[in-house]
């Protein structure tokens, strides 16, 4: 196998072809996010502070994630053609902390119960990813679940409502039956104040991962945040969600420093039975530093337009070398939907970096492909974390640096509408 260098991703991207080329360049710009500086702490900041308004709001697309169907029939039904979310987010930093607030549209409110039964009720919620380590700008963590040696931060918040456990234990004795018990209304009104007050709050989590099946939860409190959630009813618009999530600058997972770095946002709708990889989820987004002055060179190399490519003998190459095994947009009759990751909005949540480097070393990103049980004759890897794992997908380092850019550009048309 032949191992593809920075520099050889960088004349990938940066090569040029005849000027016949259909340019692939405008549509494929990636926003750019600023973190405004307030004088106050906000540390403890909620979506409803007076302190986003001096935010500026950035809208960045976040796409339905196809790679996998969950075996769930109803729920693949549920969002079979489901198109992408406009999600509007807003940053700020105090010079100490930073903090994201998102806003999407969902008609549906879907909360949790406190107790529910897994795989019965499912909640609306949201993500925030930040890559842990960001100085190459195309060595950057696969979306989602990190990839190995490069891991990543995820804070998660789910609608889940509040249940009564004042020591934090998880211990649920004090519930009250409202349709069953001895409580007079006083003491009924108590106990609403007690769960106000003294209840765990709805599902907050950090966690780490470097690849998939090493997700981690943080249950140290090494990672220090805060997230909130509320539901915005509106009889002139759609009704939706804003989230908002604080963490320190730096701690022992990610260190920002005044540079810009790459975050990724995703959202669940419990309504569509929404979970785990069953999501909308962004590509990784710049976020700089209002008034900040930085050469760095993650802003200049991130993401660039495919100024080059030729979309239309990409999309003959596509069914030249991948349509065999992976299926995407329409194209799917050649290959099992098992054999390998369904593309079909891969140009949503990829970057150009990300696609060439699982052109030619995809080993590098695994995505664990169904279960081995259920599906043996479709392993998309061999191997295991401990011994090391290699793709099942051959490395295509045949190709012309001008095939893969080409392949490239077409790949990042693979995105549904917005709706």
């Amino acid at each position: 196998m032949i191992a593809l260098s920075n520099k050889s991703i960088k004349k990938l991207i940066g090569s040029s072809v005849a000027a016949t080329a259909l340019c692939a360049s405008g549509a494929f710009a990636s926003p750019v996010i600023t973190a405004y500086k307030v004088d106050a702490d906000i540390k403890h900041i909620g979506v409803e502070s007076s302190h986003w308004r001096k935010a500026k709001e950035t809208e960045i697309i976040a796409y339905p994630q196809t790679t996998i169907h969950l075996n769930d029939k109803k729920a693949n039904t549920l969002n079979d053609g489901n198109k992408a979310k406009k999600v509007k987010v807003k940053a700020l930093t105090d010079g100490q902390n930073i903090a994201f607030k998102l806003e999407w549209a969902d008609k549906t409110q879907s909360i949790q119960s406190g107790n529910a039964i897994k795989n019965t009720e499912f909640p609306d919620g949201f993500a925030v990813q930040f890559a842990a380590k960001y100085d190459d700008p195309l060595k950057l963590p696969y979306i989602g679940m990190g990839s190995v040696d490069r891991p990543v931060m995820v804070y998660l918040q789910k609608a889940v409502a509040k249940l009564f456990e004042p020591n934090g234990n998880g211990e649920i004795d004090k519930q009250v039956n409202r349709a069953n018990s001895p409580y007079f209304q006083k003491d009924l009104e108590k106990f609403d104040i007690d769960v106000a007050h003294l209840a765990r709050r709805s599902y907050q989590k950090a966690f780490v991962a470097e690849g998939f099946g090493s997700m981690t939860e943080i249950k140290d409190k090494s990672s220090e945040f805060l997230m909130d959630m509320k539901y915005k009813k509106s009889a002139f618009s759609t009704s939706g969600w804003e989230g908002s999530v604080v963490r320190p600058l730096n701690d022992e997972y990610v260190k920002i420093y005044n540079d810009p770095i790459p975050v990724a946002f995703a959202v669940w709708d419990g309504d569509k039975m929404n979970r785990d990889g069953l999501k909308h989820l962004s590509t990784w987004i710049i976020v700089e530093f209002d008034g900040v002055a930085s050469n760095d060179k993650l802003k200049k190399e991130f993401d660039k337009p495919l100024n080059n490519a030729n979309v239309k003998t990409g999309e003959e190459l596509m069914k030249t070398h991948c349509a065999s095994c992976h299926n995407y947009g329409k194209v799917n009759e050649a290959a099992s939907a098992y054999m390998a990751p369904n593309l079909s909005n891969i140009g949503g949540y990829s970057t150009t970096p990300y696609l060439i480097e699982s052109i030619r070393e995809p080993h590098n990103a695994i995505v664990p492909g169904y279960n081995a049980n259920a599906h043996s004759n479709f392993a998309w890897h061999y191997g295991d974390r401990a011994s090391g794992m290699t793709s099942a997908m051959p490395a295509f380092d045949y190709l012309t640096e001008q095939e893969v850019l080409d392949i490239v550009g077409y790949l990042k048309t693979l995105k549904a509408e917005v709706e």
